[in-house]
């Protein structure tokens, strides 16, 4: 009977001190800078004034759940709430667990006494009375209220009475009796006056009857109806074996106000002394309702702890996704820019390796001009000069002989540009590669061109057909300057994957010939480029060959 007597006297106590002490840090926790914290947290807050507790709860676990903004304040503040609502629906302990959560992530000692008064409550209606009292002596050392003080030393009280120290209980109660705020204020008085009767009622001192009777006389002045309750079972079980009529009146007034305002603790309560004090008729009815009554509430009350502890698992449950998801998108984008890292590192490089390629051909293509310009024609126009500055030009066959040189200056210039200049890779390549093929055709020089028309250019890559072009050109005018031969023959092939072009002359094919293939870099980079292969074959007196293979 104490112990239900015990929470409201505790509960309504709690609740000043809550709000004595946190609504300043409340008011701070509203002005919070997380827009979603704060969504939650005020539906929170209306749902717990509706007295909405299940809902509140609920709130309360998210709002405290948002981390990234949140102060330790209000962490703490979110916490301290869900432990008043699981004490109110008598898990007591979850509401350990969660004051013990509050405790580890506190680094203010603001919320320290009620926290401690909290867990004293959780302790002592687990019967831990031990840790009970450590935590409430805990609680009066951590304030410096007076009010609040003696609210701590008035459940130090009842911890001595709920453990059966009786004459401790008297000791300190008669203390707290005697305070300022106590003696001011009626409802507080008459709890403490009502603790400290019962106490003296259980070592059967006559002072008991006074104290009891007095407090009920004060509730009953004040209109306070939920601790009249206590009153009526106190002198209930005080009338029990010297009054069992009275006792039973009492117990059915005790009965009566739990029913109206619903407290079915307090109604399983009375219905103890009524059996107690009741006639043989009565019990099995009462028992019954006792029973039913408690049945009701041990459902009541297990929905909630597993409704609680549901909430607490699936928010875990779902910041731990929600981590893992941030986890893989933070690591994603990580890749992704690693990836365009080095994407861009590649592609730089390759650019700048291109560029000093491209240098490096122009380079060798201008130098390889010049040396043909100087080595081909330098002399000829130079000759051409002398000759029409020594010869009369005025003699017929001098004059068409200087023509002659200078029409023969002018056809190896135009080969020479045309050698060097734009290719045609449309639909006109296959007609443009014969006709330069053809082009090294001459009285002495018979160039015969095999199986042309089994490839087909349009399917081939821009790129493929300038390297065949190039390195048949430059084959060709190698031909022309070294190999004395008088046949050259073509000849290609087309595989699936692959063109593959033999060419072979009748030349002198001496292994000296290879000293030429200095003229053949150029070409022989252009087919490395594009991931071709050129090989050379020559032997004394047997002519020289190359073999040409590029990816179609």
């Amino acid at each position: 009977m104490i112990q239900k007597k015990l929470i409201s006297l505790i509960f309504s106590l709690l609740i000043i001190s809550i709000f004595s002490s946190c609504k300043k840090n409340n008011k701070e926790i509203k002005k919070s800078s997380s827009s979603e914290f704060t969504l939650y947290y005020n539906l929170a807050e209306e749902l717990f004034e509706a007295e909405k507790y299940d809902s509140a709860y609920l709130y309360y676990n998210k709002a405290k759940s948002i981390n990234d903004n949140l102060t330790n304040e209000q962490t703490i503040f979110c916490l301290f709430r869900m432990a008043t609502i699981e004490q109110a629906k008598c898990d007591f302990s979850g509401s350990e667990a969660t004051v013990i959560e509050a405790f580890k992530v506190s680094t203010s000692t603001v919320y320290n006494p009620n926290l401690y008064n909290m867990l004293g409550i959780a302790y002592e209606e687990q019967a831990n009375f031990t840790d009970a009292l450590k935590n409430y002596q805990m609680a009066y050392t951590a304030t410096s209220d007076n009010q609040y003080k003696s609210i701590i030393k008035n459940n130090i009280g009842v911890v001595f009475i709920e453990n059966k120290e009786f004459k401790k209980a008297i000791i300190k109660l008669s203390e707290v009796l005697q305070e300022k705020f106590v003696l001011k204020d009626k409802p507080t008085y008459a709890k403490v006056l009502d603790n400290l009767g019962y106490a003296y009622f259980k070592l059967n001192n006559p002072k008991a009857i006074n104290h009891l009777t007095e407090s009920l006389q004060i509730r009953d002045s004040i209109k306070d109806n939920y601790e009249l309750i206590a009153s009526y079972m106190h002198l209930s079980e005080y009338y029990l074996n010297s009054n069992p009529t009275l006792a039973q009146d009492f117990a059915q007034k005790a009965y009566n106000s739990a029913t109206a305002i619903n407290t079915p603790d307090d109604r399983i309560e009375a219905i103890k002394f009524q059996i107690a004090s009741g006639n043989s008729n009565d019990v099995k009815k009462l028992a019954l309702k006792q029973m039913g009554i408690s049945d009701s509430i041990n459902k009541v009350r297990q929905a909630s702890k597993t409704q609680f502890a549901k909430i607490k698992y699936d928010f875990s449950i779902a910041q731990k996704e929600s981590e893992k998801q941030k986890t893989q998108k933070q690591l994603y984008i990580i890749l992704f820019f690693f990836a365009s890292t080095i994407f861009l590192l590649i592609f730089f490089t390759i650019r700048s390796r291109n560029r000093r390629k491209l240098k490096t051909i122009s380079y060798e293509t201008e130098t390889r001009i010049s040396k043909r310009l100087h080595d081909e024609l330098a002399n000829d126009v130079f000759n051409a000069l002398t000759y029409a500055e020594t010869q009369d030009l005025q003699d017929s066959a001098k004059k068409e002989q200087l023509l002659e040189n200078l029409d023969a200056i002018y056809t190896r210039t135009r080969n020479i540009a045309k050698e060097n200049s734009d290719i045609d890779t449309g639909s006109n390549f296959q007609d443009n590669l014969q006709s330069m093929i053809a082009s090294y055709i001459s009285n002495d020089v018979n160039v015969l061109i095999q199986n042309q028309n089994t490839i087909n250019w349009l399917s081939v890559k821009k790129e493929v057909k300038i390297a065949v072009y190039r390195t048949l050109q430059e084959l060709l005018v190698n031909m022309k300057k070294h190999s004395q031969c008088s046949v050259v023959v073509i000849r290609f092939e087309n595989t699936k994957k692959e063109i593959i072009i033999n060419y072979s002359d009748n030349g002198i094919g001496t292994s000296e010939m290879l000293k030429f293939k200095n003229g053949l870099q150029n070409a022989e980079n252009r087919i490395l480029a594009i991931k071709g292969t050129l090989t050379f074959e020559t032997e004394s007196g047997k002519g020289f060959k190359a073999q040409i293979i590029v990816p179609e």
